[in-house]
């Protein structure tokens, strides 16, 4: 039974200077601000940065087909804003970092409230610079509850209007996003790659409201937009059947 006991209390032992541990890691590695240790510690980071406070998370969402198969994609918001932004595993520290952020005021009175973030898939700066493809973030906030649908529509070039490109019609690119409820408030987010890199405009794209009988309730512009580069390994461009 002594026995017993003692190894009871050596491992009791054990976990609190594990636990101990490593929340002083946590902490030296915040004030410190290299690499953290969770993902969320990021998010909130930007969020002081940003001037951000009591805001929440309302959607995670996990997208490995941007950069190295870690990103995280975070909406978080309060009364005020919604924040677009990322966390993924750096090679550097093998510890948390991010990047990618776009703040959206929703001060103003408007039924949605959108923004959009483009992060370009490419070698990187050089003599042999290639675009891959472009990754298309979008997200906001639904004020009008009469809005049951919303649909992203993206002005295509011309001379590509009538390539077999799915979702192309009529000189645009139509995406249907779902809404989600949080905390009392809709949102939405919602990704989208296009291997095309000529295919859309920059600028002009626009979000449409519907409500439940699929008429239309308003068309806002989407004004909010950032741009990002993602350098991936040189080589060919993927296929559509590669990437799926």
């Amino acid at each position: 039974m002594r026995r017993k006991k003692r190894l009871l209390t050596r491992r009791r032992r054990a976990l609190r200077c594990a636990a101990a541990a490593l929340v002083l890691l946590i902490l030296a590695q915040t004030f410190l601000h290299t690499a953290l240790l969770l993902p969320i510690q990021v998010i909130r980071r930007v969020e002081d940065q940003q001037g951000v406070q009591g805001a929440r998370v309302v959607r995670r969402q996990w997208e490995p087909k941007v950069y190295n198969w870690t990103n995280l994609f975070y909406l978080t918001a309060n009364d005020e804003t919604v924040l677009f932004t990322n966390a993924y595993i750096t090679a550097r520290t093998w510890g948390w970092g991010g990047g990618h952020t776009v703040l959206l005021d929703c001060t103003a009175e408007k039924p949605i409230h959108a923004a959009q973030k483009l992060i370009s898939e490419d070698t990187g700066p050089g003599k042999d610079y290639h675009c891959y493809g472009i990754h298309y973030f979008f997200f906001g906030r639904v004020d009008d509850p009469s809005i049951e649908t919303a649909e992203i529509r993206l002005q295509v070039n011309p001379g590509y209007e009538g390539a077999a490109v799915e979702n192309v019609s009529l000189g645009y690119l139509q995406l249907t996003v779902p809404i989600f409820q949080r905390n009392g408030c809709r949102y939405f987010l919602a990704h989208h790659y296009v291997a095309e890199v000529g295919l859309l405009r920059d600028g002009g794209n626009h979000v449409i409201g519907k409500d439940r009988e699929g008429n239309t309730v308003t068309t806002l512009q989407i004004e909010e937009t950032s741009y990002a580069s993602t350098s991936v390994v040189k080589g060919p461009p993927k296929t559509a059947e590669e990437r799926t």
